[in-house]
């Protein structure tokens, strides 16, 4: 069974961008690595040929984030 990388990108340094993965470790990646443009928030999955964007982890990502907000904040 093979274990899925996923990175966070964090920003954008020029042509760099700061991606952080599910460890909490901070990667640069080239953005001429890419054949795709990236965001602030963006989630890039491994794949066996590079990075792909991974929109539907993203949402579950900022769904997760959202409930632990409002748990936080005492709302359900």
């Amino acid at each position: 069974m093979t274990v899925e990388e996923y990175w966070s990108v964090d920003r954008l340094e020029g042509e760099t961008a700061v991606c952080q993965d599910d460890g909490g470790a901070l990667h640069l990646l080239p953005l001429d690595q890419l054949d795709f443009a990236v965001q602030e928030s963006d989630v890039l999955r491994r794949t066996e040929s590079g990075w792909a964007l991974d929109p539907e982890e993203k949402k579950r990502r900022q769904q997760r984030a959202e409930a632990l907000l409002r748990r936080l904040e005492g709302r359900r």
